[in-house]
């Protein structure tokens, strides 16, 4: 009994999955790609003759090369209307472009016809005018110079408070020129208005030659010098405008205690002192600063602020100053 089902089953189950396998609709996605490559390229080559159609004729064209590619490469068996779209594809492309070109060409020539048929108008001569004279440039006046005010010299011996008034006014920057022939100490301190000391300008030993800035504070007024000697001095108070300038990419030399102006940007600067006692650049600009500070005999390069500075040099030897 276990033999007498099994022999109807297997013939019942072949017929019924063969209707399911059945391969009848792939050919017609292929057939359609090759009729429509032809029927692109039958558009683009009516497109291509029309004049106006003829600069859009590109657009079928391609759709008909690449339709009729496709269909080709997918080996569809309506190979003939794919070759078809393949061949009026570019066909009809080059003939668009011949089309499209004349039918530029014939409209700008039209264009340039039209203006040359146009009558030109004859313009009458302008009646002569008198010419009128051109007015002289008057010259342009030079820069003011401003010279620098004149020096204010003091001279006398030994310990002495010294009433003092600037050469370019009460508020200005004060440069003193001064010299000592003594052999014991010389030391100047600048006084306020209540006879207060501001700052230790000088504090040497015997003979002194040099140049010193003060009053560079607005918040307190100068208005004396305390001097200590022990012989013959002189102060030469002078305009900062008097003062010699550090030229940029130069080399600038001196001795002892000097004060110069410095206009330019920043730079570096080697710098050398020959001395044995104390060396130091200070910068007084937007800010002050600190350049060199050692004792005795130096030699090295530092970084030179830029912008507008009074340079004030503390030696006692011989030093130079080069700008790159």
């Amino acid at each position: 009994m276990s033999n007498t089902p099994t022999t109807p089953e297997r013939p019942t189950e072949s017929p019924a999955a063969q209707p399911t396998a059945a391969p009848a609709a792939t050919p017609k996605p292929r057939s359609a790609l090759a009729l429509w490559a032809m029927i692109a390229g039958i558009v683009a080559m009516v497109s291509a003759i029309i004049p106006g159609l003829s600069f859009v004729a590109w657009i079928p064209a391609v759709a008909a090369i690449a339709l009729g590619l496709i269909a080709l490469i997918r080996k569809t068996p309506r190979r003939g209307q794919a070759l078809t779209g393949v061949v009026l594809g570019p066909i009809a492309w080059v003939t668009a472009i011949i089309v499209s070109v004349g039918l530029i060409a014939g409209i700008s020539g039209g264009a340039d016809d039209a203006v040359d048929d146009e009558p030109v108008a004859v313009e009458e001569a302008p009646a002569p005018v008198a010419e009128e004279p051109e007015p002289v440039a008057e010259p342009e006046p030079e820069p003011e110079v401003i010279e620098p005010a004149a020096d204010v010299v003091y001279s006398g011996t030994g310990d002495t408070i010294l009433q003092i008034e600037l050469p370019a006014g009460p508020d200005s920057i004060g440069i003193a020129t001064m010299a000592h022939s003594g052999s014991s100490n010389f030391a100047v301190w600048s006084l306020d208005a209540n006879l207060n000391q501001s700052d230790l300008l000088v504090n040497e030993i015997g003979r002194y030659a040099g140049t010193v800035p003060f009053n560079l504070s607005t918040a307190e007024r100068i208005t004396a010098l305390e001097i200590t000697a022990d012989g013959a001095w002189t102060v030469t108070l002078r305009d900062v405008l008097s003062v010699r300038e550090l030229p940029e990419s130069s080399t600038t030399t001196g001795q002892g205690d000097d004060v110069l102006v410095y206009l330019g940007d920043a730079t570096i600067a080697d710098l050398a002192h020959t001395g044995d006692s104390n060396f130091a650049v200070w910068s007084y600009g937007s800010s002050s600063d600190l350049v060199v500070n050692e004792i005795g005999a130096y030699t090295g390069q530092v970084r030179w602020p830029a912008g507008t500075a009074l340079v004030q040099i503390s030696a006692n030897g011989a030093w130079t100053i080069a700008l790159q």
